[in-house]
């Protein structure tokens, strides 16, 4: 069967379904799609809403990892690589805090110290030479 011939004679819907490789019932799930959305692709909105809602309520700082225990918390059944998949999507990333912070240095700081011991570690008696 060429298309010419099934644009012409017009075929059946289950005859067009068995040419192009698709099944009856898929072609009408789709047909009856109100939306034309997915239940896959509607998950994945809601899901991604819900990431940024925990996001922004953890003031902008979770990952992915942290994100993940939240929605399976909240029973949710996720994998972390897709919430990170979802978080690069949305433009969002975590913020690492850095446990310390790194103080500046003095450039001069070496140049005002004064070698007492004048490279001598041996000195003739103990406690011969003090810090102050």
């Amino acid at each position: 069967m060429d298309v010419q011939h099934a644009l012409e004679s017009h075929p059946s819907i289950n005859s067009m379904c068995d040419y192009v490789g698709i099944s009856r019932s898929g072609y009408y799930q789709r047909e009856n799609r109100h939306n034309h959305q997915s239940p896959r692709k509607l998950r994945k909105k809601f899901i991604q809403g819900e990431i940024k809602a925990i996001w922004i309520k953890s003031l902008c700082i979770y990952g992915a990892g942290k994100i993940t225990q939240e929605l399976r918390s909240k029973g949710y059944k996720i994998a972390e690589r897709t919430v990170g998949k979802y978080m690069r999507e949305l433009g969002i990333h975590a913020v690492y805090l850095t446990p310390w912070t790194t103080t500046t240095r003095n450039s001069k700081f070496d140049k005002q110290l004064i070698n007492i011991l004048d490279e001598q570690f041996n000195p003739g008696q103990v406690q011969n030479v003090g810090v102050n």
